[in-house]
């Protein structure tokens, strides 16, 4: 085995094209498109890339201009896409989706453009988990990708369920997309997948919703591992007070007992997008350094996500060394020079 490859987090999902109008312009009288790429298991291994750790992308992309522009960014970021499964023009496009930017109290807005993407027309059987998985320190996904397609989803347990043989730690976060799937749908696949899963991202709303968990964040954590049977739990939280401002702290609960809990950080959004991806990427460059020291986890996680807020696209681009900077900082989240 490569000795670069060991010790990394691989990742699986889809990841499209972002066109944004420039300035807060509407979609409908846009004469120009920003162009990025982004998906929330790239999102993710790009973030643990800047935090140092090493990490690969497992996808599906056409052999075009427009595949390989995706493959390019993920690369430039420093992504392992050797595991990246690339096929002909005629199995399968890039997906896009379309970002309206807005300021209160015009909200933002997201129109995808994604059917019948390579990604979605996977079929069960195409990717050698055992061989993609061999050696890494972990394996991480989020609920988008079984949404994709039942080719997607049948690939998301089949990588899982090659992660628990071969020992390695599965994170999983729970995001559901309503325009994907149905809420029905959604809860039958997190249902099974939950007890296959050893560290889950999740939001109150999303626990309640899907496994009926409710309380205050102390109580919803203890349940989640009791009835989910999840190793450690973490939830995210937001205080949204404009459309420009936000606050953002973090509570995890492991074997260990105690709950953890970060800082709260103060951010005024440049964009929103991908932050939740950089806040599993922080939490996991802090479980892998220390898997018993949650607090300086859910604390990096809290740090990644604040920064990833301020910059536009779905990638965060920061240095470990400022992601550091942050947990420095006072409460609130003015860095102290």
């Amino acid at each position: 085995m490569d000795k670069a490859a060991a010790g990394r987090v691989v990742t699986f999902g889809e990841a499209m094209l972002r066109l944004t109008p420039p300035g807060n312009e509407r979609l409908e009288r846009a004469v120009s498109l920003n162009v990025t790429a982004g998906g929330a298991e790239l999102n993710t291994a790009v973030g643990l890339r800047c935090l140092g750790v090493p990490a690969a992308w497992v996808s599906c992309l056409p052999e075009t201009a427009l595949g390989r522009l995706i493959d390019r960014h993920a690369r430039a970021a420093g992504v392992d896409t050797g595991g990246v499964r690339w096929v002909p023009e005629g199995q399968g496009r890039t997906g896009v989706y379309y970002l309206e930017e807005g300021t209160d109290p015009r909200p933002s807005a997201v129109v995808y453009d994604r059917a019948d993407s390579a990604m979605a027309r996977i079929a069960p059987g195409s990717f050698d988990w055992p061989t993609l998985l061999a050696g890494a320190a972990a394996f991480h996904l989020s609920g988008i990708t079984p949404a994709v397609s039942e080719g997607c989803r049948a690939e998301a347990f089949a990588a899982v369920r090659a992660a628990r043989a071969a020992g390695v730690p599965v994170a999983f976060d729970l995001n559901y997309r309503s325009k994907l799937w149905s809420e029905a749908a959604a809860r039958a696949c997190f249902v099974e997948m939950a007890p296959l899963v050893d560290i889950l991202f999740a939001s109150k709303g999303g626990l309640r919703t899907f496994f009926s968990i409710e309380g205050d964040p102390e109580t919803v954590l203890e349940l989640a591992r009791e009835k989910l049977g999840v190793a450690v739990a973490v939830i995210t939280r937001k205080k949204a007070e404009t459309s420009r401002g936000i606050k953002l702290s973090s509570l995890a609960l492991g074997p260990a007992g105690g709950v953890a809990q970060s800082p709260w950080r103060e951010v005024e959004i440049v964009d929103r997008l991908g932050g939740g991806d950089a806040f599993a990427a922080g939490f996991l460059a802090g479980y892998l350094d220390d898997p018993a020291d949650l607090a300086r986890a859910t604390a990096l996680g809290t740090a990644a996500a604040t920064l990833k807020h301020t910059m536009p696209g779905d990638f965060l681009c920061a240095t470990r060394a400022e992601v550091e900077a942050v947990l420095t900082a006072k409460e609130g989240g003015v860095l102290q020079r």
